[in-house]
């Protein structure tokens, strides 16, 4: 038996009536109303020089006018032309995108942090005619040139002049004004249908094989909809951008959508200025993930322990009594404090990427800041399921999109369909076949769905553990367990050494020490962490936190690592890197 959601329904506890969206066909179709609709407000900022530069929707809609006809002189042709972008996150890569995105150019974000032949792998297979890059990524890609005779333009988005054949990006919108005086935009004159393609997005994902999604126009618009239908997203927010750009999630929902919505998009400088830069622009919402957001609260949670946790704890219950009784809710008003570090202003955290911790989750909200979790793919442009604003379960991926029919296949795997679902791999005619089955995406995640039709995530199908006796041993469930400990900061659970008798096997893991946490602590007693404590102390750690956990579930050996282990954008371990 299957396991199926067609969307949540009336009879569903707590589901309550869609928040209105305006109707797009495309991002072209977004750009342009968002543009026409709020001209003056500020639609993206970013710090240099210590001050925040603001640029609004009428100005960015004349530099990607600018850039698009550039790209046009270029050569570039709709439908059959792509260009790749790789960055940082600034206003030169949002504007390169939208004058692709608007003109029906084919847009390849890249990872900036890949290797050299990761880069040329993708620059290669996707056919790149043009690649706008920051001053960091020009050695790699003069390098790479030689290797990509299609590769016909390079664009430096930090020169301030054209040099040695490479174009700076002042440049190319000359060259845009110039195509413009002479008569033609290529802007106003494009056309772009649901049916094109927007997109290639190579993942990065934990398994080690990366595959090109191609995304169309419609699935995105579809998404953005749906997203906005379900979560409470306002003109008036101000959104802090931290996660990189070239992934869905950020692309489509922090950026895209704060369009589509009118709201502003901030660039964080780094992720250790998050605070700060919160405070700076006063923003209301962001978006991130798991690993951020259980670094950001453990903080909190520091600073607060250092004031008294009585204090904290007595103004929670008196903020839930009030909920309860009076239906007031006065916890921005009791941790004034706390918001007053951040701007006063935030009010929206959500979650994507992987499952947060429930505890995280709803002490955020204890705090008097909302917090959702989604869940979703690149493949599923990118979500599929979202909590919702007054309809939430800590523990759950969320409810499924209006637009996304979920169901649960025989073996627990989560299937799913909807005008969200990508077009299919680029030039991958296996992989598109082995994903896309009878028009459901098989995401390749295993979970259920509850009475209320909220979805739960348990782990990935290929990292599931099978025990010698037949029982089936989620990895995420225990590293998240484990994770819980102020101690550790990553770790990565697998199964090891079992023989044929079976005889062997051991739940083993692998776990990275939060130094910063233990050199606290340490300097405080008047010493420094040396390494045999650290593992005694882990050791510890692991197996009081896998005392919650089922006997063949639990940890039986650590392996301690002081190093980070290498992840994929959304923070996530590779783990094929470790358990193979």
């Amino acid at each position: 038996m299957t396991q199926k959601s067609n969307g949540p329904s009336t009879e569903n506890k707590g589901i309550y009536p869609a928040y209105p969206a305006d109707i797009i066909s495309d991002v072209r179709d977004l750009f342009i109303k968002s543009t026409d609709k709020y001209p003056d407000k500020i639609a993206l900022q970013y710090k240099r020089a210590d001050c925040w530069n603001p640029i609004t929707y009428l100005q960015l809609r004349n530099e990607v006018e600018q850039a698009a006809c550039g790209l046009a002189s270029l050569g570039l042709k709709p439908r059959n032309g792509t260009l790749a972008i790789v960055g940082d996150n600034r206003p030169e890569w949002a504007v390169g995108y939208l004058a692709a995105a608007c003109t029906a150019i084919v847009c390849v974000p890249i990872d900036k942090d890949l290797k050299e032949l990761e880069v040329y792998n993708i620059l290669r297979v996707s056919g790149a005619r043009i690649l706008i890059g920051d001053d960091k990524h020009m050695p790699i890609i003069l390098d790479l040139r030689k290797k990509l005779p299609e590769l016909a333009h390079i664009c430096n988005m930090d020169a301030v002049h054209s040099k040695d054949d490479i174009l700076s990006f002042s440049d190319l919108k000359r060259l845009g004004r110039d195509r413009m005086a002479a008569g033609i935009n290529d802007f106003l004159e494009s056309t772009v249908s649901a049916g094109d393609r927007l997109s290639i997005l190579f993942t990065s994902g934990t398994t080690g094989n990366s595959k090109g999604a191609i995304l169309t126009h419609g699935n995105v618009a579809c998404n953005i909809m749906d997203a906005v239908k379900w979560v409470d997203l306002r003109a008036e927010d101000r959104f802090l951008s931290v996660l990189p750009m070239h992934h869905s999630y950020e692309c489509t929902d922090g950026f895209l959508l704060a369009l589509y919505r009118g709201a502003t998009i901030s660039y964080a400088e780094n992720l250790r200025r998050i605070a700060e830069n919160l405070a700076e622009t006063r923003s209301t919402a962001m978006l991130g993930v798991p690993l951020l957001w259980h670094a950001f609260y453990r903080k909190i949670e520091l600073t607060m322990a250092a004031k008294g946790l009585w204090k904290v704890n007595a103004a929670k219950k008196a903020a839930a009594f009030t909920e309860k009784y009076f239906r007031w809710n006065i916890r921005r008003f009791l941790f004034a404090k706390l918001h007053e570090k951040f701007g006063g202003c935030l009010r929206i955290l959500i979650s994507g990427g992987a499952a947060v911790d429930p505890v995280v989750a709803r002490g955020f909200r204890e705090l008097g800041i909302e917090f959702l979790q989604g869940y979703g793919l690149t493949e599923s442009a990118p979500i599929l399921a979202v909590n919702r604003n007054k309809a939430f379960r800590d523990a759950a991926a969320g409810l499924p999109l209006p637009s996304v029919e979920i169901r649960i296949a025989d073996d627990g795997e989560i299937l799913a369909r909807g005008p969200n679902i990508m077009e299919g791999y680029y030039n991958n005619p296996e992989a598109t076949k082995e994903t896309l089955q009878d028009g459901w995406l098989c995401t390749g995640d295993l979970g259920y769905i509850d009475s209320d039709g909220f979805l739960y995530i348990r782990g990935r199908k290929k990292s599931v553990i099978v025990s010698p006796s037949g029982k089936n041993i989620y990895p995420e469930e225990v590293e998240a367990e484990i994770l819980r400990s102020p101690y550790i900061s990553e770790c990565l659970v697998y199964g090891c050494g079992a023989d044929d008798s079976g005889q062997d096997f051991a739940i083993e893991a692998i776990v990275v020490p939060d130094m910063e946490y233990f050199s606290d602590l340490e300097v405080g007693r008047g010493g420094r962490p040396d390494r045999e404590h650290i593992e005694q102390v882990l050791q510890k750690e692991v197996k009081e936190r896998c005392g919650n956990l089922a006997a063949y579930k639990k940890v039986r050996k650590i392996k301690v690592r002081l190093e980070e282990m290498e992840k994929t954008t959304t923070k996530k371990v590779k783990r094929y890197l470790y358990t193979s």
